[in-house]
């Protein structure tokens, strides 16, 4: 009975993940449909959805560069603690070190996280009443885990 249902549920998984976009264009629920594939760096995929200004463009750029300056840092730091907790765990640390270093990793986490939605926020303010009604979901896919490498403008 247990092989049955194993069986069943993938196959389920395998129709599921068979699916090709949900069947017909790209406006099936995606977050950010207008910067689905195509060439070029982040902003210029967002300057293109957004018909984004020159001054738009620039002061994007410049927000999203402050902040890259200011992720590096956490994103160096998130790579140690990552690094902490996977030896803690391997030489067999009692359960209060491991967790103290897994709360480590979760308040550097949310340093990231706060510095992602600031970005966000700051972003936004730079577009016009009509850019931001299709804009939010555009820039929001953009900034989110934009600063986990070294450029956020390259994929």
């Amino acid at each position: 009975m247990l092989s049955r249902i194993l069986l069943a549920g993938f196959l389920a998984s395998t129709l599921l993940f068979a699916q090709r976009g949900g069947g017909g264009g790209r406006g099936g629920g995606d977050i950010a449909p207008s910067m689905a594939f195509g060439g070029g760096t982040r902003l210029d995929r967002m300057s293109e959805a957004l018909k984004l200004s020159k001054d738009q463009k620039k002061d994007i750029k410049a927000a999203m560069d402050e902040a890259q300056k200011e992720a590096t840092p956490i994103h160096d730091q998130m790579n140690k603690s990552r690094l902490a907790i996977a030896e803690a765990i391997a030489a067999g640390k009692n359960q209060q070190e491991v967790d103290k270093a897994i709360l480590s990793e979760a308040e550097l986490e949310t340093q990231m996280a706060s510095l992602e939605l600031h970005t966000f926020a700051k972003t936004i303010s730079f577009l016009e009443v009509d850019q931001k009604q299709s804009g939010v979901p555009i820039v929001f896919a953009m900034v989110k885990g934009a600063f986990m490498g070294k450029n956020w403008n390259s994929d």
